[in-house]
């Protein structure tokens, strides 16, 4: 890549999943720029409190200050235009089970977008905005931690973006008792929920589908998946791997012998609050369910999730 070019790569997953800390230790490579999960900066906008993962608030920050004004103007009031596309974002993708909305994403391939209609204005947005990052951090490579199979179904719309996925899965039985230690106030669950624990086995099955149909509509060479365990057990290799996946190698200083990376400020817009650490930060697999999770919920996340488990070398049995 030279002169003005970029692309984008985004990192497909259900949360709980790695995801933040992915984009955060790629965007510590040279001339990459992580934007945690740019999705979300429209909604966050409109909120007083919100803040950047450098600390200020969101709408403060100077640096996506000025990408905002190289992208839309220095005429548009920043909530406004956030509440404008916030909205286009809604009708255009929606707000929960986005996933529904691919298999139409992708059958649009290759056609134009109904003009003035809320997904041509909402992608044509976007676009904007990821040329406006490119320009003012000068980044090589845009890492978009959104997650979410219908973004990355978009930009395949986009014919003015180069975009690159990266796939992330772990074993359900980890993202559920995840999610649930999050609900119980980071505790242990003191009895099966198993109804909550049968729902997010769902999502987590609906949602990796989902980003298999993106991942196969972009095209092997333009998409790879990676597991939760394998990033954590070989951050450094991982980052190599990414590299050379976005065609601009870059090398991340190997960890210290415990796990120990070093992460420097970033301007991460959402995930979850791990994006406001900076200096050394020690990479482990969180392997509490093997431990906490309740034997009822164990066994109705691997029934429901069982056959996308033996695709991504789960055993059933852990």
């Amino acid at each position: 890549m030279s002169g003005t070019e970029f692309r984008v790569l985004y990192v497909l997953g259900m949360y709980h999943s790695g995801t933040t800390l992915l984009g955060n230790l790629t965007g510590q490579l040279d001339r990459y720029f992580s934007v945690g999960e740019l999705r979300s900066i429209w909604r966050k906008l409109t909120l007083p409190h919100t803040r950047c993962g450098c600390g200020d608030l969101l709408a403060a920050c100077p640096v996506w200050r000025r990408i905002l004004k190289t992208a839309f103007g220095t005429e548009r009031d920043t909530a406004e235009l956030a509440r404008e596309m916030w909205q286009y974002q809604q009708q255009a993708v929606h707000e929960f089970h986005t996933w529904l909305q691919v298999p139409s994403l992708l059958r649009r391939r290759g056609r134009d977008l109904p003009e003035g209609s809320p997904l041509a204005r909402y992608t044509e947005g976007l676009a904007r905005l990821y040329q406006a990052i490119a320009e003012e951090t000068s980044a090589d490579v845009i890492v978009d931690s959104s997650k979410e199979p219908t973004d990355a179904a978009m930009l395949l719309l986009m014919q003015s973006v180069d975009s690159r996925f990266v796939h992330i899965v772990r074993d359900p039985r980890g993202v559920v008792n995840s999610i649930l230690r999050v609900h119980a106030g980071d505790r242990p669950a003191a009895a099966s929920r198993w109804k909550q624990s049968a729902y997010t086995a769902f999502s987590w099955s609906a949602g990796n589908l989902a980003g298999t149909a993106v991942r196969r509509a972009a095209g092997k060479g333009r998409s790879m998946v990676l597991r939760y365990e394998d990033f954590i057990a070989k951050p450094r290799e991982t980052m190599e791997v990414l590299a050379q996946h976005c065609g601009r190698p870059a090398l991340l200083d190997s960890p210290a012998e415990d796990g120990t990376v070093t992460i420097g400020t970033t301007h991460t817009v959402g995930g979850n609050n791990n994006r406001f650490r900076t200096g050394p930060v020690r990479v482990r697999e969180d392997t509490a369910w093997r431990s906490q999770m309740h034997k009822l919920d164990r066994a109705v996340v691997t029934a429901a999730c069982a056959p996308l488990m033996i695709r991504y070398g789960y055993r059933l049995t852990n």
